[in-house]
């Protein structure tokens, strides 16, 4: 166990949950005291649906199948569905290296074909989905001028990310149960050293896919991958519908 896997691995995942939760906190109560906040969760409301059951279900069906986006950018609507959904699909897989599915009678090798085959489908998709939003902002003239930094550090990380990630399950199948699944449980019950020096023993590979994912969750809070937990503080769901007349965006009043 060097230093250098000593602070990785054993300092810095308190470093980017401690930096995650105060960002998103800090961010939540921003948007809070922002009464006029609209986003894409909040603009055009269907008028005639009123109550917090249809204003709900109106989000959660922006959020799920993301149709409103192809209103005006197909290619923003298939890259975004590809990626969150096979983003979902992985981050719920790798639920399974904290509370291991054998657990609770699952057999190993059914455990491990599900993490090769579901895995593997839902890494490309999200994959697929990273590349078609980076050639929009490429291409496209009138998106790449609105591109900042934020945008290119985030689509670049989470290619690298993913695209580990699929090399890890498509083609090297390291054995996560006895390296990563140990590391992850210490560090979350605040015995990291133990979980340091089975991580010592992962391959390259496997390191940098793991470091990386902790720089991209210290960074969520402070760019727009802070975005899916602003859905809370929309004012579609807590205050009347709005509607969009040309440029001006207004309340519906009953």
């Amino acid at each position: 166990m060097s230093p250098l896997d000593l602070f990785v691995f054993g300092v810095a995942p308190y470093i980017s949950l401690a930096l995650f939760i105060a960002g998103v906190l800090y961010k939540f109560a921003g948007w809070l005291r922002a009464p006029d906040l609209t986003g894409l969760y909040s603009v055009q409301v269907l008028g005639y649906k009123w109550g917090f059951g249809d204003r709900l279900g109106e989000v959660l069906k922006r959020i799920f199948v993301l149709y409103n986006l192809g209103m005006s950018d197909r290619l923003l609507q298939v890259g975004s569905f590809l990626f969150h959904w096979g983003i979902w699909i992985a981050l719920l897989g790798h639920l399974s290296m904290i509370v291991p599915p054998e657990n609770f009678g699952m057999p190993k090798e059914v455990h491990k074909a599900i993490a090769l085959y579901v895995g593997g489908a839902a890494g490309i998709a999200a994959f697929i989905g990273l590349v078609l939003l980076l050639v929009r902002r490429l291409v496209r003239p009138d998106v790449r001028k609105l591109s900042f930094l934020d945008d290119w550090f985030a689509l670049v990380l989470l290619l690298a990310i993913v695209g580990l990630g699929n090399v890890q399950t498509l083609v090297l199948h390291p054995n996560y149960m006895e390296t990563v699944s140990p590391w992850l449980q210490n560090v979350l019950l605040g015995n990291p050293v133990a979980g340091v020096e089975k991580m010592a023993e992962a391959d390259v590979v496997t390191k940098v896919h793991a470091a990386l994912a902790m720089l991209f969750i210290a960074y969520v809070p402070f760019g727009k991958m802070v975005h899916p937990f602003s859905f809370l503080a929309m004012p579609t769901l807590w205050s009347a519908p709005t509607r969009l007349y040309g440029y001006i965006l207004t309340k519906l009043r009953g």
